[in-house]
């Protein structure tokens, strides 16, 4: 099977990655090796940049929805409050910077996000598959990958192997 990009893990950055490609009309094919997105949060937000890209890939509305800015802390002493404390400042959005501050949103949540989108694109993740190689020669890249529970839609498998360009690792440190 060919695909112009294979990219590699289900995760907040690979998926967004696969949003990007999917609406830029680039083909791309993404693998995971967990059975299912992670239900935990290893991130608790996005920064104001991040922001950006995901309102560029069409999700900042449904973020916005799924999160809030950081709480103010109360700072006390002896049982009295003395203050609050603000975890960042307080700036005002710019033309160069629409995104004033992070936005907390659990990494679950950002990745349901996502992977609607994803789907909404018209692409999929093949979880349950991990890559278990990679070989180069003069005609591209041959990626091997661990299932046969791959498809390109319910019912359809795909091979074991798939020839793919372009190569992009999102599974973090698996």
């Amino acid at each position: 099977m060919e695909t112009d990009v294979l990219v590699v893990g289900a995760g907040p950055t690979g998926l967004a990655l696969a949003c990007d490609l999917r609406r830029r009309g680039i083909s791309g094919r993404v693998v995971e090796q967990a059975d299912h997105l992670f239900p935990g949060a290893r991130g608790k937000g996005v920064q104001p940049r991040t922001l950006e890209v995901l309102d560029d890939v069409g999700v900042i509305h449904a973020m916005l929805a799924a999160g809030g800015p950081a709480p103010v802390g109360m700072v006390w002493q002896d049982g009295q409050r003395q203050g609050e404390h603000r975890m960042f400042e307080d700036v005002a959005p710019t033309a160069s910077a629409p995104y004033a501050g992070p936005w907390l949103v659990p990494q679950w949540r950002t990745q349901e996000i996502l992977l609607a989108r994803l789907t909404e694109l018209g692409g999929s993740v093949d979880f349950g598959t991990a890559l278990t190689g990679l070989a180069q020669d003069a005609d591209g890249v041959t990626a091997t990958l661990s299932s046969d529970r791959l498809r390109s839609a319910p019912g359809t498998p795909w091979p074991r192997t798939a020839g793919a360009a372009p190569y992009a690792d999102c599974s973090a440190s698996r």
